[in-house]
């Protein structure tokens, strides 16, 4: 088993009338990933369109997954959506403007996919890291 440690560190002076400052950190217990993956997210929409990026397939790991996304865009406006492809109706499980990333538990269950609504094709990367045992 490999450890995976992650963090996030969030500071602002001016945002409340309190300093904001904080830092979490856990240590996830890792068996296996997808690896690191990366490509241009070309569809313009969600459901049968065609060009979607598939993140991850619903229950390809029997227990939680972390999921590790960039969109390496620098443009805010290049958003990409990852949706719920399992669910009716296609539910947004996610935004990411250009430069924003995530690092989230997810549950196993639903098949994750992107698209790009504006067209500017912006690539995503990846990975999903399973805690199965």
């Amino acid at each position: 088993m490999a450890t995976l440690k992650s963090g996030l560190t969030l500071t602002s002076t001016d945002l409340l009338s309190d300093t904001i400052s904080f830092t979490t950190t856990t240590n996830v217990t890792a068996s296996h990933t997808t690896g690191m993956a990366r490509a241009a997210v070309t569809s313009t929409a969600k459901g049968t369109a065609s060009g979607q990026v598939t993140l991850y397939t619903a229950d390809d790991y029997a227990a939680i997954a972390y999921l590790y996304i960039k969109n390496t865009n620098t443009t805010p406006a290049n958003k990409i959506y990852i949706y719920d492809d399992t669910s009716t109706g296609d539910p947004i499980f996610m935004q990411l403007a250009g430069g924003d990333w995530a690092f989230v538990p997810m549950h196993g269950d639903k098949t994750l996919k992107a698209y790009a609504p504006n067209g500017s094709n912006p690539i995503m990367e990846w990975m999903v890291v399973g805690t199965d045992q």
